[in-house]
């Protein structure tokens, strides 16, 4: 009696065939030229069955247990399969509970195949779950922008995923911490040397928001950060950390905070204009009503009279043309900007101011070397020159010849104006928060109308620049004005 005859071995061995029939595993013998197959008991119960409760046929096994994707490979192993040499392959059968995934050995003795298959569907599905977890992870970390690096302390050395290689524009890896610091701006990295250290002293993480230069020069903003690994004496042996490229949300959080702060400037320019138009024009209008009601309430000419109303009208005038400046800065800022050379303006514009410059005994230089141009309003450029220049001349120092220089420079990706002079200055403590202010004067000269540099600050904000001042009382005042 054969092993798949009542499912046993020969008497002579009934242990093995005890080990065999109990085994999660299957046995099963195929006869090369009757097609004809026997299985053992353990292949039915692989599969969830009973002993004879399937067909034990060859053609069953073929078209209805093994799954239709994996029949030309289960055959193939079947036919190709030579003397002695054992073929395995992977396939899914049709169980009681549904298929699952076994593995399939054959090996061929003269006529005969014989073979096992072998339970493996909570490995395989492990497998798949993991490959699927990995899978879902890349592609998160792609999605946004992440990646990981760690650093084996008592090694010295670095590992970047692959992702991380991408943000880095990295074709391969690094090793050395050093190479990973060098990526970022220089004033960073003895700030990410320190940070490192101490994670690894005293196992502090730390999570930056810093802009590095990547291996093909882009300039991004990334998010750096770390936490430590300790072992059982409370030691850190690992730092492990992310890198995300944040350049997209950052630009976006900048040119937020630049709207906001163009916003504010706006609300406090309206605030200003509203204070003026309700508060000045109100004075204005109130004296002249007041000298209306004066001429009046007598029969006689008074000269005097229309002297006051002549003064408050034409002062009321001045204010509305003032007003109408102001007005017009905001409505002709989106006009076509074209190419300026500051050489040729600046010429010009101390060319018709030349009488007031000798005058004042004032020596005008200008260095425009470093940035010789800048798309701009020339309307807008010619008054910011005009109204520095006839202010350096108006507050010059009355005890010293006037000292006026104007230059230009190139400073990460703008272009600026230095104006200094050498004049009366401006003490920054008491007036330095209303410098910019309409009809705001710190001096008493006569002719000051305190309108100059607020329509000068209102022009360069218009076009989304700035301008700074730094002075000192009898020394002098230095503006520093970003273009675009």
């Amino acid at each position: 009696m054969s092993l798949f005859e009542s499912y046993l071995f020969d008497n002579d061995t009934p242990n093995l065939a005890q080990v065999i029939n109990t085994a999660n595993a299957g046995v099963w013998e195929l006869d090369d030229l009757t097609k004809k197959v026997r299985w053992s008991i353990g292949f039915y119960r692989i599969l969830g069955y009973e002993p004879g409760e399937i067909e034990c046929s060859y053609s069953n096994f073929t078209d209805n247990l093994i799954y239709y994707e994996d029949k030309s490979i289960f055959l193939k192993s079947v036919n190709d399969t030579q003397h002695n040499q054992l073929d395995v392959v992977y396939i899914r059968l049709l169980t009681k509970s549904g298929y699952e995934w076994f593995q399939s050995n054959t090996q061929k003795h003269s006529d005969k195949l014989t073979g096992t298959i072998i339970n493996i569907h909570q490995f395989k599905v492990s497998q798949f779950k993991l490959t699927t977890d990995n899978r879902l992870v890349t592609e998160t970390n792609q999605l946004v922008n992440l990646g990981r690096w760690e650093i084996d302390v008592a090694a010295n050395k670095l590992y970047l995923s692959n992702e991380a290689l991408d943000i880095f524009e990295l074709k391969q890896h690094i090793t050395e911490i050093e190479q990973l610091v060098s990526f970022f701006e220089p004033h960073n990295q003895s700030q990410i040397n320190s940070a490192i250290q101490t994670c690894i002293t005293n196992c502090r993480p730390f999570d930056f928001d810093l802009k590095m230069i990547t291996a093909r020069n882009n300039a991004i903003w990334v998010k750096l950060k770390a936490v430590a690994n300790i072992d059982h004496y409370g030691k850190c042996f690992v730092i492990k950390g992310i890198i995300q490229n944040i350049d997209h949300s950052k630009q976006n959080e900048n040119k937020l905070k630049s709207s906001l702060n163009i916003v504010n400037q706006k609300n406090k320019r309206l605030e200003n204009f509203a204070y003026i138009v309700s508060h000045n024009l109100r004075s204005y209008i109130g004296n002249l009503q007041i000298m209306v009601n004066l001429h009046e309430e007598t029969d006689e000419d008074r000269p005097e009279v229309f002297g006051h109303i002549k003064t408050i009208s034409s002062t009321l005038n001045t204010m509305i043309e003032h007003l109408n400046e102001i007005i017009k800065i905001d409505s002709e800022k989106d006009n076509a900007k074209t190419l300026i050379e500051f050489d040729l303006l600046f010429k010009n514009i101390v060319g018709a101011l030349q009488t007031n410059i000798e005058a004042a005994h004032a020596t005008v230089s200008y260095d425009f070397s470093k940035c010789r141009s800048v798309e701009y309003l020339p309307a807008y450029l010619e008054s910011i020159f005009h109204n520095l220049l006839t202010n350096a001349l108006k507050y010059r120092h009355p005890e010293r010849d006037a000292i006026i220089r104007c230059e230009s420079k190139f400073e990460n990706g703008h272009c600026y104006l230095i104006f200094e002079d050498n004049g009366l200055g401006i003490d920054m403590e008491r007036y330095g928060s209303k410098i910019f202010g309409l009809y705001q004067t710190f001096h008493r000269n006569s002719d000051a109308q305190g309108i100059g540099l607020y329509i000068t600050r209102n022009q360069i904000e218009a076009l989304g620049g700035e301008i700074n001042v730094e002075s000192t009382l009898n020394v002098g005042t230095r503006f520093i004005i970003k273009l675009v």
